[in-house]
């Protein structure tokens, strides 16, 4: 018994560090982007809106592949989807290398990454981490998810390689990163999940809602929506960073490793956040996280008027700790509508909101900027999508039966 419990123990902890590891080189390069943004408009010379269309291009990918690869995980071959992503990811990161112009970039780069995103981001990891913890998910949720987030940590290391060889050299670097996990996922990814149903077995009884019953209920429109405005309200806030801060006084190098500061930061709330969901609840966790995003931008807020180092630190720490603990959050208050059985394909579902979001909130910053050349505008839209994430958040938890149910 002790061996059969350290051996699922070995496998549990592989499969959570690989998940980690994927999370950082492919859904992370949507986060180390601020840094190639100045470099890319200067040799391509486009719009900030095209450039950053990359990175819409990317979440686009994981709105449209996400809900199918948490079915296809959930009841085909986990490994054989996380393999595809990977070499997908992969090879777009490479193209991209190669890109003589900012559309051939863009198509690469996002099409590509934009698979990656789709079929390894958080409906893969979250069926596969679901399938063998059970005690501590939270915390391995966190730990995974906070491997995007860790991202950001790679910003002065993509910054210096930038400076020294050339942004096509930095993004090799990544490509190249994620080629090494394609060999991981082929040893350590299972070809079926311990808890999918045996190939041509039905249920003799379906006491729990359908997968139809519960897109159609009001709680999971709620958290939809909610589920929705994170993303979006993350990348209005910190798209434009590296142009943002130097124009305020700022070098690129000191905003590069604000950018780093955050990564930690966020990779750090992600984990907290798995914590406080399994300890505390998802519910409170979930308005704390929303809180702290409000106090960041009313941080950035006052740096616009009073230019201080403390209040750009402020938004650094109040913005950045929470700002990949939603994924970890969301992925717990998920099971108070959805059976187990269901867990993968709803929260791929789910993932289309938070995919969707993500794509737009790069797009829209550099829209607003390119049309009105004010970066109070951009934070001016991102402060009332976390108002509107935090409303339907208290909408889906008065649905649902109050902040301590089901975490």
């Amino acid at each position: 018994m002790t061996r059969v419990t350290s051996d699922r123990e070995t496998l549990a902890n592989a499969r959570l560090w690989l998940a980690f590891a994927s999370m950082l080189f492919v859904s992370g390069i949507t986060n180390v982007f601020p840094v190639f943004f100045p470099a890319l408009l200067a040799e391509f010379g486009g719009s900030r809106g095209a450039t950053a269309a990359t990175v819409s291009l990317c979440w686009i990918g994981g709105a449209v592949l996400g809900p199918i690869a948490g079915f296809l995980v959930a009841r085909g071959n986990p490994r054989a989807v996380a393999m595809t992503g990977l070499t997908g990811a992969a090879a777009g990161m490479l193209l991209g290398t190669a890109a003589p112009t900012l559309t051939a970039f863009v198509l690469a780069v996002g099409m590509g990454a934009g698979m990656g995103v789709g079929l390894t981001g958080i409906a893969t990891q979250a069926s596969l981490l679901a399938d063998i913890y059970h005690r501590r998910r939270g915390v391995a949720m966190g730990i995974a998810f906070s491997g995007s987030m860790a991202a950001y940590a790679v910003a002065p290391l993509m910054h210096s390689v930038i400076e020294r060889s050339g942004w096509r050299t930095a993004l090799g670097l990544y490509g190249g990163a994620v080629c090494v996990l394609i060999p991981l996922a082929w040893r350590i990814l299972p070809t079926r999940l311990q808890s999918a149903p045996a190939p041509g077995t039905r249920p003799l009884t379906e006491p729990n809602p359908s997968v139809g019953q519960i897109l159609v209920s009001p709680p999971f429109a709620m958290l939809f929506l909610a589920f929705t405005t994170p993303p979006m309200f993350g990348y209005l806030a910190t798209t434009q960073h590296a142009l943002y801060f130097p124009a305020r006084g700022l070098s690129a190098e000191e905003a590069s490793m604000m950018l780093a500061v955050g990564g930690v930061l966020s990779a750090s709330g992600r984990m907290l956040a798995g914590v406080a969901a399994d300890r505390l609840g998802a519910a409170p966790t979930g308005f704390l996280s929303f809180s702290l995003s409000l106090l960041g931008m009313a941080c950035l807020f006052a740096f616009e008027a009073w230019p201080l180092r403390a209040l750009a630190y402020g938004y650094v720490v109040f913005l950045f700790l929470p700002l990949g603990s939603r994924a970890t959050i969301f992925s717990v208050l998920v099971s108070r509508i959805t059976p187990p059985a269901h867990y993968g394909v709803i929260f791929g579902i789910l993932g289309i909101g938070n995919n969707l979001g993500a794509a737009a909130g790069p797009w829209l910053s550099g829209a607003l900027y390119d049309r009105t050349g004010s970066y109070g505008a951009i934070y001016l839209w991102a402060t009332g999508v976390g108002l509107f994430g935090l409303a339907t958040l208290t909408g889906f938890v008065l649905m649902t039966g109050g902040a301590r149910r089901a975490g």
